[in-house]
């Protein structure tokens, strides 16, 4: 079936093998169950394109796929000295990634499922290929991942760190200067740190091109990690003293400079200097490639023993096949329980009742309202009691059309006319129970409001997103409506105790209470 010839050759079927194991079947077969899982999944794959597309933030991810095969192609004299072997050990992590996926799906978490899809494409690898190749593209595989629009949560923690650095910069500087909440206040100009001001998207980027810089320049783990921490601190640090800088020329030049585009401008080309500096200087650190005398050796080892260069032509393509079934299964599984679940049986909804001296007033301004996408239903009114006017706006989702209720794109404050100056968490009594709400302050040029959301999803009530998608899942698992509807409250308020008094008691006087819904005729 083989020889060896002396010059450390190997037949193989016919098919010469020069010196190296045969990849021509495992790079068929992963290249064709990853195009399959693409194609099985490319709801969720859209989606991500899409947010690289519409998002600023996120547009570095058009360049990760060409990174990653950049980071395959250096790696490519390793990746061929060693044997691919499948290892059916991907199994169980492959099904759990499924389930991961079947969740987020269900519950409409896009960012769940588009980990869950990346995590299917390296699971595949180590699958089909085995877990000493993937050692070999372990770097690469966990690159792919930033492919994924993640950390919107962050958003808030680095707006409040750039305010209390600006500030505090500010005063030991002799700048008087206020912080309430996210504005500070000068006494020639009140500033507001905006989430364009939050720095996420230098965050991302000098993450992104900290990585790729680490595994390309040094060679130690040690100096990888604090070169990778040395990304993720400094664009941090960078924009606060950005922020510090800006709002401290606009005061030196009384609003002459650093104003409106001004600042934006001089933001990023801040950032473009921050960056070149931070890899200037890690180039004192670098190493030089190592020598890799010992992959001569394995080749030539793997000439030697050409048992261990036959790769079994069948063993791979029930593996492949495994894959394909797995991918076909999961996605058709959700549609399913999708169609079960927006079946018009059992739909409720909610309904709201105010008694004295609470009562119906006309509404004044709708313009506070949450910016909500793909609403099928709202319901807006203020009530009045004495001097005290609460708005009160519902938005319905009956869970049947897929509409996201909790996204990025979905918002407390209506970004064109609001701006959100601060948020966190409080206690409302609804219906007799003590429930969690969002209490946000959003405030325009001359209004400011405090803002109290929280959700009702099948009859339970959350103010966590997270809780909100867990719930929606849950329903449609148990092939019931994922019906949810946003409550807010917002209030004219200058005294934070006061608006807290007003709306405790007007959710004292009001009810809430599930209805079953009536179908259209």
């Amino acid at each position: 079936m083989f020889s060896v010839t002396s010059r450390g050759k190997c037949m193989m079927g016919g098919n010469r093998v020069e010196g190296y194991p045969d990849w021509r079947l495992p790079a068929f077969l992963i290249i064709a169950t990853a195009f399959f899982i693409a194609l099985s999944f490319r709801r969720t794959l859209l989606e991500l394109v899409h947010t690289w597309y519409a998002s600023r933030t996120y547009s570095y991810g058009f360049l990760i796929l060409p990174l990653f095969g950049f980071l395959v192609w250096t790696r490519r004299k390793r990746l061929l000295s060693v044997v691919p072997k499948p290892n059916l050990w991907g199994i169980p992590l492959l099904a759990a990634l499924g389930l991961l996926w079947l969740v987020g799906n269900l519950g409409e978490a896009k960012v769940v499922q588009e980990f869950a899809v990346i995590g299917m494409e390296t699971t595949a690898a180590w699958l089909l290929l085995g877990t000493e190749v993937v050692t070999v593209l372990a770097f690469p595989l966990a690159f792919l991942f930033f492919a994924v629009p993640f950390g919107v949560s962050l958003i808030g923690p680095l707006q409040d760190f750039t305010a209390h650095f600006a500030v505090e910069a500010l005063t030991f500087t002799g700048v008087p200067a206020v912080l309430d909440g996210r504005t500070i206040s000068l006494p020639s100009e009140v500033w507001t740190v905006a989430e364009a001001c939050s720095g996420i998207r230098y965050l991302f980027s000098s993450i992104v091109v900290g990585t790729i810089y680490a595994s390309l320049v040094y060679r130690s783990r040690k100096r990888k990690v604090l070169f990778v921490v040395a990304a993720i601190l400094v664009p941090i640090l960078a924009n606060s003293v950005r922020a510090y800088g800006i709002i401290l020329l606009a005061y030196l030049t009384d609003n002459r400079l650093a104003v409106g585009v001004d600042h934006i401008v001089y933001g990023g080309v801040f950032f473009i200097v921050i960056e070149m500096m931070l890899l200037t200087v890690g180039l004192r650190w670098r190493e030089a490639p190592q020598s890799r005398p010992h992959e001569a050796g394995k080749a030539a080892e793997h000439s030697a023993a050409p048992a261990n260069v036959l790769v079994p032509i069948l063993k791979p393509l029930p593996v492949a096949l495994i894959i394909v079934a797995f991918s076909g299964v999961v996605p058709a599984t959700a549609t399913r329980l999708w169609q079960s679940a927006t079946a018009p049986r059992d739909a409720l909804d909610l309904a709201i009742s105010i008694a004295p001296p609470w009562h119906a007033v006309a509404a004044q301004d709708s313009g506070w309202t949450p910016a909500l996408h793909r609403a099928e239903k709202e319901y807006r009114q203020a009530y009045q009691s004495g001097n005290s006017l609460v708005d009160l706006y519902t938005v319905h989702y009956s869970g049947q059309t897929g509409a996201e209720l909790v996204s990025g794109y979905n918002r407390v404050e209506n970004a064109s006319v609001w701006t959100l100056t601060d948020d966190g968490f409080g206690v409302a009594a609804v219906n007799g129970r003590r429930i969690s709400v969002q209490r946000t302050v959003v405030e325009s040029r001359s209004v400011s409001r405090e803002v109290w959301t929280w959700y009702w999803v099948s009859g339970e009530y959350t103010a966590n997103p997270a809780a909100v998608k867990l719930l929606q899942a849950k329903a449609r698992l148990l092939g019931r409506p994922a019906t949810a509807v946003v409550i807010t409250l917002g209030l004219d308020n200058q005294d934070g105790i006061a608006a807290e008094r007003v709306f405790q008691d007007f959710l004292a006087h009001a009810s809430f209470s599930a209805t079953p819904v009536v179908p259209n005729s």
